[in-house]
């Protein structure tokens, strides 16, 4: 994300406000969707293959972490080196 500073009239934040509370939405998330609509539609749909290109695949997106891979039933330390354990 990258923060703006966009310089609107008195009258534009009045109604950016009114907007946003029509919608029950953040001042920020609706000047964002304005934005973001206006773009497209002054010029074009962007394709997000460039920002693909810039970012590599995250290879550990898809896996799950390691503690739902254990069996509930499985102890965490084998029987044996719980005994050893016990006698010190």
């Amino acid at each position: 994300m990258i923060g703006i500073n966009i310089y609107i009239n008195q009258a534009t934040q009045k109604s950016l406000i009114q907007a946003a509370a029509l919608n029950e939405m953040s001042i920020e998330e609706l000047a964002s969707s304005l934005l973001r609509e206006s773009i497209q539609e002054r010029f074009g749909e962007i394709s997000n293959s460039e920002t693909q290109a810039e970012y590599p695949i995250n290879p550990l997106g898809e896996m799950r972490p390691y503690s739902y891979l254990a069996d509930p039933s499985e102890p965490a330390i084998s029987p044996d080196d719980w005994e050893i354990n016990q006698d010190f």
